[in-house]
C-alpha cells in the first residue's frame, strides 16, 4: 500500500542544467571582464541550478537500487519517495561545503602567495643582539653575548654591527645608494597617478618589479671591513672574499645589484638637520652580492665613511647561530642576556605562521555542523515515514541491525550528495573568483604576483570526514529494535 515514487520532471532538471550553464558562462564572462557584480550574478545562478536539478538527481539515484543490497536499496528508494524533504536538505548541505570549500581555497591560495612573497630580513642562522640605548649604554658586552651565543645558540661567530650617522646628530642622517636612472622608474609604488601613467607604467621596463623591489632609496646600512658581511647577507664563500677585498679598498658592497655601475656605487647622504638641504655624494668600488633579503643591505667600509664624514657607532653583535635556533633555544638565549640591561635579540623567524589554518577549520567546522543538523532531520523524518517498512522488515525476520544500517544509508544518501555537490560547486567558484582576482591584478601598478589555482586539501579533508560521522552518528543514535505493529483489518 505504499505509494510511489513520484515521476521525473524533466523540466526540473532541463531547468536546472540551463541555469547551472548559464551561470557558469556569466561568471567565467565576468572574470575575464574583470566584473564582480557579473561574477556574483553567474554563481548565484549557478548554484539556484544545482538545486532545481537536485530532486531530480536524487531520482535518478534511486534507480541504482536495484544493484544495491538491502538496507542501501530502500534508503536510496525512500530519498527518493520524500524528495519534498530529502532535497531541500541535500541543498542546505550543499550551499554550506560550496561556501567553505570556496573560502577555504582562496585563504589557502592566499598563504601561499603570501609565502612566495616574503622577504626575509636577516639569514636564518644570524641574529642581531642590539642595545635599545646605545648612546647611554654602548654596545652590550662582548663576552656575555659571546658565552650566551655558544651556549644556547652553539655559536662560534661574533662580529660587531656598526652604524653610520652624522656627526652633529647622529640620528639625522639618511644614507643610500644612488641607482642609476636607467634602473629607476619613473614613478612610486602606491602613489596616486593616472591611468594612463598606469598603463606607461605597465610598459616601461623599470617598472616591473613587485612593490617591495623597487629601488626607493631606503637600504639597511651597516660599516663593515668584512667580519660581519657573511652573517649579514648570507653570501658564499668567494663572494665573501671578493667582497671583503673590496671594502678593505675603501668601497661598498649591496645585495642589489641594480645599485652596481661598472663596478662603482654611488653613495648619497642626507642630513634633515642641514639647512641648505644639499646631499653628500660620492662614488666608490662596489661589489654586488645576490641577496633575497629585503630590504637590501648597504655595507661600507671605514674608509668610504670618512670620505662621507660620517660618524660610526657600535649598537651591538652579529652572532652567526650553528642552525636555525628553535624557539626553546631562543626563550633561553634571550633569558642569557636579560642581566646585561636593556639589550634586544632580532632572529628571523620565517613565514611560517599565518594563521589561516585555524579559520579553515572554522569553516569546514561549520559546514560539518550543517551538514549533520540536515542529515540528522531527514533521516529523523525517514525513519517515522518508513515505520510501516521497518515492521514489514521484523515480520520476515529481519536482524536487529537492520534498522541502524538504514539510518547510516539514510543519512549517507542525503550527507554525501551534498557534500560532493558542494565541493564541486566550492572548487568551481573558487577557480571563476582567483581567475578574476588575477586578471584585476594584471592590469593594475605595481606589479602584484598572482594567486596561485590551488585545492584546499585541509577543508576537503575535514568534509571527507564529516559525511562518515553524520552517518555513523545516525546509526548510534538509532534503536537496533525493529517494530512490531498488530495490523486489525
Amino acid at each position: 500500500g505504499r505509494r510511489g515514487a513520484p515521476t521525473h520532471r524533466r523540466r526540473w532538471l532541463a531547468l536546472g542544467v540551463l541555469l547551472a550553464v548559464t551561470g557558469l558562462v556569466i561568471a567565467g564572462i565576468g572574470a575575464a571582464m574583470v566584473r564582480s557584480s557579473v561574477i556574483l550574478a553567474g554563481l548565484v545562478l549557478g548554484e539556484l541550478g544545482l538545486v532545481f536539478a537536485t530532486p531530480t538527481l536524487v531520482g535518478l539515484l534511486a534507480r541504482l537500487g536495484r544493484f544495491l543490497p538491502l538496507a542501501p536499496r530502500i534508503a536510496v528508494r525512500d530519498a527518493s519517495r520524500n524528495r519534498s524533504s530529502t532535497a531541500p536538505a541535500i541543498s542546505a548541505v550543499m550551499a554550506a561545503v560550496a561556501g567553505s570549500v570556496a573560502l577555504g581555497a582562496f585563504l589557502a591560495s592566499d598563504d601561499v602567495r603570501a609565502d612566495q612573497q616574503y622577504r626575509p630580513l636577516l639569514p636564518r642562522q644570524t641574529v642581531l643582539v642590539t642595545a635599545d640605548d646605545p648612546d647611554a649604554t654602548g654596545p652590550p658586552d662582548r663576552a656575555a653575548v659571546t658565552a650566551a651565543a655558544r651556549d644556547h645558540l652553539g655559536a662560534g661567530s661574533v662580529a660587531p654591527l656598526v652604524a653610520a650617522g652624522c656627526r652633529t646628530n647622529f640620528d639625522a642622517c639618511v644614507v643610500s645608494a644612488v641607482a642609476p636612472p636607467d634602473q629607476v622608474c619613473p614613478w612610486r609604488p602606491y602613489e596616486s597617478i593616472s591611468e594612463a601613467d598606469e598603463q606607461r607604467a605597465r610598459a616601461d621596463r623599470r617598472c616591473q618589479w613587485p612593490a617591495e623591489d623597487h629601488l626607493d632609496g631606503y637600504v639597511q646600512v651597516a660599516v663593515d671591513d668584512g667580519a660581519a658581511l657573511p652573517m649579514l647577507t648570507g653570501a658564499t664563500p668567494a663572494e665573501v672574499t671578493a667582497a671583503t677585498a673590496v671594502l678593505r679598498a675603501g668601497g661598498a658592497v649591496v645585495t642589489d645589484p641594480r645599485y652596481l655601475v661598472d663596478g662603482r656605487v654611488h653613495l648619497r647622504v642626507e642630513d634633515d638637520k642641514r639647512e641648505t638641504g644639499e646631499a653628500t655624494t660620492t662614488t666608490v668600488p662596489g661589489y654586488a652580492v645576490r641577496s633575497h633579503l629585503r630590504p637590501s643591505w648597504l655595507l661600507i667600509s671605514p674608509a668610504a665613511a670618512d670620505r662621507l664624514d660620517l660618524a660610526v657607532r657600535q649598537t651591538g653583535w652579529v652572532v652567526e647561530a650553528a642552525e636555525p635556533p628553535g624557539q626553546r633555544q631562543r626563550d633561553r638565549f634571550v633569558d642569557a642576556l636579560e642581566y646585561l640591561g636593556p639589550v634586544g635579540a632580532q632572529f628571523e623567524l620565517g613565514h611560517g605562521f599565518t594563521g589561516t589554518e585555524p579559520l579553515l577549520l572554522l569553516l569546514a567546522g561549520v559546514s560539518a555542523v550543517v551538514t549533520v543538523g540536515a542529515a540528522g532531520i531527514a533521516t529523523g523524518l525517514a525513519a517515522a515515514e518508513g515505520r510501516a517498512d521497518l515492521s514489514t522488515l521484523a515480520s520476515v525476520g529481519a536482524g536487529p541491525g537492520v534498522r541502524k544500517l538504514l539510518s547510516l544509508c539514510q543519512a549517507g544518501v542525503i550527507a554525501v550528495l551534498g557534500s560532493l555537490l558542494g565541493i564541486v560547486a566550492g572548487l568551481g567558484s573558487a577557480m571563476i573568483i582567483l581567475t578574476f582576482t588575477n586578471r584585476r591584478l594584471a592590469e593594475g601598478w605595481p606589479v602584484e604576483p598572482p594567486y596561485p589555482l590551488l585545492v584546499p586539501w585541509l577543508t576537503l579533508g575535514v568534509l571527507v570526514v564529516v559525511p562518515l560521522v553524520a552517518m555513523a552518528g545516525a546509526a548510534l543514535l538509532t534503536r537496533s529494535r525493529l517494530p512490531v505493529e498488530r495490523r486489525l483489518d
